[in-house]
């Protein structure tokens, strides 16, 4: 059985819990991270790249000489570290001997897996794009379920098209403004370990399920704004963005986005092709999540070298992060390692995670 028939059978038992209504956000992360800003510690409101921008601060649109910035789709796919490095053959082999092994499996450990798609058109004063991300989370507890084992599955489920519109004005000074329309959820279902029964319903069924989903649904917009001071070889900016503003309400429960404020600071040397940014993001500065420290700050350098290769470094709610990137002309390619604190507080619940990704456009 191969890695497609696991990811396959995960998804069914994800769909399969008892509460399958999908949640709205809980968490100030940006819904969308293109994966080179992600290696780069997920700093986005000083630099970012490609479709990054409308998700991240839409006045760095104005930005830079070109006219047309990008047109084209980006794809990706993650997994946690020791299912890309062979973890998959094993969980398979179970699944593949007895599914109520394959369950019993995920005691010993975690899986953490998904995709994202992204296409888009952006040039210096306007931007659309469509995308889709989808993440599930899926863990082992022996005690929860009143001293009984049960499997939990998290998910992050967004998609939906955004909308960008900037100008600069002053040459210190760039504005931007993103229309948004999504749907999303954040699924916590649990599901006791003894309905092996259910599971293989559902694999020989998986359609019976799909029309049981519910998603919050909504409308709003961000704003940002950039302030840039440039010489011949080096930049310092500052960058501003609210998301959600006046809360962005959802259609499941009448739920909403809080309106959250970030800020971000912005060192570059440059010279005609290459450049080296240091950049410090700090998220949700009025704490409308109530998240703990570690979770919104962000710290990257990225050095890109000929406009053709790109290294970064960061740190990622305090996990250290890496990747590469490279332009062959039309195909761009690359691949980031991170990590993210799904719990509360550091070493809870921490996910480590591969992306690899392609792009195709100009």
């Amino acid at each position: 059985m191969r890695l497609g028939k696991t990811l396959k059978i995960l998804c069914l038992i994800w769909l399969s819990g008892g509460n399958s209504e999908l949640f709205a956000k809980n968490s100030s992360e940006l819904i969308y991270t293109e994966p080179f800003d992600l290696a780069a510690g997920g700093t986005t409101l000083t630099r970012a790249s490609q479709e990054g921008i409308v998700f991240a601060n839409p006045a760095l649109l104005p930005l830079g000489a070109a006219t047309i910035r990008w047109v084209g789709m980006e794809t990706g796919f993650m997994a946690d570290r020791d299912l890309a490095e062979g973890g998959a053959s094993k969980m398979s082999a179970a699944a593949k001997t007895d599914q109520a092994d394959f369950v019993e499996s995920l005691f010993s450990r975690s899986l953490h897996f998904g995709q994202t798609l992204s296409l888009s058109l952006l040039n210096k004063n306007f931007a659309v794009t469509i995308f889709d991300r989808l993440e599930v989370d899926v863990e082992g507890n022996r005690y929860d379920n009143g001293g009984l084992p049960q499997i939990n599955f998290a998910g992050e489920a967004y998609a939906g098209g955004m909308v960008t519109a900037a100008a600069q004005p002053l040459r210190w000074l760039s504005l931007g403004v993103t229309a948004k329309y999504f749907y999303m959820g954040e699924p916590d279902i649990h599901i006791p370990v003894t309905d092996v029964d259910r599971i293989k319903v559902l694999t020989e069924n998986p359609q019976s399920l799909r029309d049981e989903l519910t998603y919050g649904k909504g409308a709003g917009a961000d704003v940002g704004a950039l302030f840039l001071w440039q010489t011949s070889y080096v930049d310092l900016s500052l960058g501003l963005k609210v998301e959600d503003v006046g809360a962005t309400r959802l259609s499941n429960d009448q739920k909403t986005l809080p309106q959250t404020t970030n800020v971000g600071l912005g060192f570059a040397i440059h010279g005609t092709t290459s450049v080296l940014h240091l950049s410090a993001d700090y998220r949700d500065i009025t704490d409308a999540y109530q998240e703990k420290t570690f979770k919104k700050i962000y710290l990257g350098a990225r050095l890109m070298l000929w406009q053709m290769m790109g290294v970064a470094v960061g740190l990622y709610q305090g996990i250290p992060t890496f990747g590469v990137r490279f332009d062959a002309f039309f195909i761009k390619f690359g691949a980031t390692a991170y990590g993210r604190e799904l719990g509360t507080y550091p070493g809870d619940k921490q996910r480590n995670m591969v992306t690899i990704y392609t792009s195709i456009g100009i």
